[in-house]
């Protein structure tokens, strides 16, 4: 219950103490231990030496269940005007044969390769998709705010309707590339995302890469037994 107030964002700015923890579920002191030491390791608590146990507030989360960009309304820990989107570059090249495998093109096709940061306080994602050329897309500004400047509302203001994301996640170190535009530590733990988003007639349009901090941002799911 304690997690999912956290992840919701339901809870106090403070926690309750270990006694009162044990008082309201009615459970060992031991349990509450390792239950914080959990909240711990997935950086949704800290402890603070003689101080107590506080909410990372730093930390965003995101519910990853629909096509909602970080911020959205209900999706995350964090408002949408907190979010914004630095193109890094956009530009046509010639489609490696993993991005048009991904896209069903032709190998060297022409692709948009478009590379930019999530960031809010600090950068969150390093995302570089690559958009079929036949879209109509007109390059973004070098910084443009909001949830409605992500992905989704970008192609959703090009006219096009979408479908779904298949994305496989994964952890990688932060090489040194990576870890610069993150601004986090050589080898950092990162988060990565590969993603194949169709349009609703499901056509593959948007073959993408994504590194996530993973000591800045946490993805929920939740998950249904079929």
């Amino acid at each position: 219950m304690l997690r999912d107030e956290l992840l919701h964002g339901t809870g106090d700015a403070t926690l309750p103490s270990e006694d009162e923890l044990v008082r309201r579920h009615q459970v060992g002191r031991n349990v509450v231990r390792e239950a914080l030491e959990l909240l711990v390791s997935e950086r949704l608590i800290r402890r603070i030496r003689g101080q107590g146990t506080e909410p990372t507030s730093h930390v965003i989360v995101h519910q990853l269940n629909q096509l909602r960009a970080i911020g959205e309304p209900g999706q995350s820990t964090v408002e949408g005007s907190a979010i914004h989107y630095r193109k890094l570059s956009w530009g046509v090249i010639a489609s490696p044969p993993v991005v048009a495998e991904n896209l069903g093109l032709p190998a060297g096709a022409p692709v948009i390769r478009w590379e930019r940061l999530t960031a809010s306080r600090d950068p969150l994602v390093l995302w570089t998709s690559y958009l079929r050329s036949d879209l109509g897309l007109h390059e973004p500004g070098d910084e443009t705010p909001g949830v409605d400047a992500g992905t989704w509302g970008f192609l959703e203001a090009a006219g096009i309707r979408l479908g779904r994301a298949f994305v496989r996640t994964g952890a990688v170190p932060a090489d040194p590339a990576v870890a610069e535009l993150l601004d986090a530590e050589l080898a950092a733990p990162l988060l990565v995302q590969h993603r194949v988003l169709t349009d609703a007639d499901g056509r593959p349009i948007e073959f993408a890469i994504g590194y996530y901090r993973g000591d800045l941002i946490v993805l929920s799911n939740t998950l249904r037994r079929g």
